[in-house]
Parts: C-alpha cells; structure tokens; sequence
C-alpha cells in the first residue's frame, strides 16, 4: 500500500463516518486529484507571497437632466 493509500484510509477511519464502497472509490478519486494539483504547485522556489489586485470602482453613471 502506498503513502497516499494509508493517508487516505487514515483520513476516511478518522473521520468517523461511515462510507459505504462505492461512496469510498469515489472520495478516493476526489482525493488522488487533489493530491496531483498540490504535487504540481508544490514547486521548490516557488514564491507564496500573495499580491493585491488593483482596486476598480465604477463611477456613477450621470443622470439626464430633466
């Protein structure tokens, strides 16, 4: 059984809730992806710094005089 394996029965047994073996399959290819997108943005020297968007505010439109 591979780590990822015994990680995912480690967390389906502490959560506590009872899953039925289609349910399992299921939440085991939920969590194989999630494991493949963190292995591909785990990159070595990768910056995590996190930086603002620019604000916009739209001005408010002119009403038509009457």
């Amino acid at each position: 059984m591979s780590a990822e394996d015994r990680m995912f029965e480690a967390l389906i047994e502490a959560s506590g809730v009872p899953v039925q073996a289609d349910e399992k399959a299921e939440l085991r290819k939920a969590y194989a992806s999630l494991m493949t997108l963190a292995a591909k943005t785990r990159v070595a020297g990768r910056s995590w710094e996190v930086r603002m968007l620019p604000g916009y505010v739209p001005e408010a439109p002119e009403k038509d005089a009457p």
